[in-house]
Formats: C-alpha cells, structure tokens, sequence
C-alpha cells in the first residue's frame, strides 16, 4: 500500500507569520529610507534622518526656512493600502497634524501651528507674494492624486495678520497694505476654493480656485484695490469682481 506524501498548504497561520515578518522589517527599516520618496530638483533639502520608518526625524530647509520633522505611523491605516502618520514640526515651522498617504490619495488634516507664506506659494494665485506666516487653524485638505486630481475634501483656515500684498494686474504688479485677513479652503465640485476674507468684517477680497488640472482661476473685488494709495475707484460695488485671471502654475 502507498502512503501518499503531505501537502504542503499555506494555513491562515502562516499567512499571518509572514505579514508578521513584514511588520517587523518595516519596524526596523532606517528612516533614511525615505530619502527616495523625497521630490528631486526642488529647493527642499532633508537630512540627518533618525529612528525608523516607523517612528523617526529628520532635518529638513527650504526657501530660508528650517527644522526637524518627526513622524510615526498609524499601523492600522497600512491594513486598508495607505499610510497615515501623526507628524510635528520644531523650528521656523512649529506645526502638527497628520499626514495621509495612498495610491491615489494625499490628505492633510488637523493641521495646526504657523508656516511661512513662502511654503505656501504653491497654494496662492500665480504672482502673489505675501510676507510673514499664517496660522492653520485646524486645516485640512484632500487631493486623489498627487501632482493633480480632484479635491475631495477641504476644512479649517488660514489666518494672516496682514500687510504688503503684491499681485499682477493689467500687466503689472500693484501692491495694497491689507489689514489681518483669513484664507478659507472650500471645495467646489472637483476644485479647491480659497476664499480670503478682512478678518474683523468677513467681507470678501477675493477667490482663488485651484482646479484638478492644475489651472488656477482668481477673482479680485473692488474692496481689495481700494487697499491701494494707486487706486482710483470707479464707484463700483466692493463686492464687484474687477479682475479675473486662469492660469497654470
């Protein structure tokens, strides 16, 4: 009589051995690994990486400004194909938040802390410079994509104590002294609006709306050139739209 030989099957006990494995690589992996995903040929520079990827630092520069980024991640958000991980910065940007990376998804949310408007020029019409730092307050955004994609979710604001804001108008660069205004993200269909409004009234100085294309159309009212001395008011409505341009970043 023949005995026939075992099989050899992969049981749910082994499966979850090897997911075990793979847990405790990434565990171990150095965060310096993470190098690789950080974009070429941009003006961000990161350095002197620590911990792991699972829980590390790193020193980061750009633009002047500079800091440490620390992170660790949410294991669970690796079950469902993305990577989450609570992040805080220390330096010229104090801020914390979370970060949410998938195949097709970049999000952001609980944003809180002051980054300088200069990290912030890929989000502002094209042509606009503004000083200083803003405030998140609670700020979060969601993009299914990276480089561009529809916005699928958008919360929170952005506080600016104010001051010289220059933009392109008519061919040329105007400049107004604003008092502290809000920027408040919206989302519009597939697009992404940026209202910014005077702090103390609410009243509306302009839009900017950043579609999925990467175009970004924006609207300024009459109110907003009032808040430059080159200004000659037509006697126009504030709330009139005076100029509007689209264009890519």
């Amino acid at each position: 009589m023949n005995e026939s030989a075992p099989r050899f099957s992969l049981t749910p006990w082994m499966l979850l051995g090897l997911l075990l494995l793979v847990l405790f690589l990434v565990v171990r992996a150095p965060a310096s690994l993470l190098q690789r995903v950080v974009p070429a040929g941009t003006a961000l520079h990161v350095s002197a990486w620590g911990g792991t990827i699972w829980q590390g630092q790193a020193a980061w520069s750009q633009q002047g400004a500079a800091g440490v980024l620390s992170w660790r991640l949410r294991p669970w958000w690796l079950l469902l194909g993305r990577a989450q991980a609570d992040v805080s910065a220390e330096g010229d940007v104090p801020l914390k938040g979370a970060v949410t990376v998938g195949v097709r998804r970049l999000s952001v949310s609980g944003l809180q802390g002051e980054i300088p408007v200069s990290l912030l020029q890929m989000m502002l019409p094209p042509g606009w410079q503004m000083p200083g730092v803003v405030r998140a307050g609670n700020l979060g955004v969601a993009r299914a994509g990276w480089r561009d994609g529809a916005w699928t979710a958008a919360e929170g604001e952005l506080s600016w104590e104010g001051g010289a804001l220059q933009l392109p108008m008519s061919g040329q660069l105007l400049q107004v002294t604003l008092p502290p205004v809000r920027i408040t993200p919206r989302r519009e269909g597939d697009a992404l609006l940026l209202v910014l409004t005077e702090a103390g009234s609410g009243m509306a100085l302009a839009e900017a709306k950043l579609l999925p294309d990467g175009q970004v159309e924006t609207q300024v009212r009459e109110r907003l050139l009032r808040y430059s001395p080159s200004h000659r008011s037509s006697g126009a409505d504030p709330d009139a739209v005076v100029v509007s341009t689209r264009g890519g970043r």
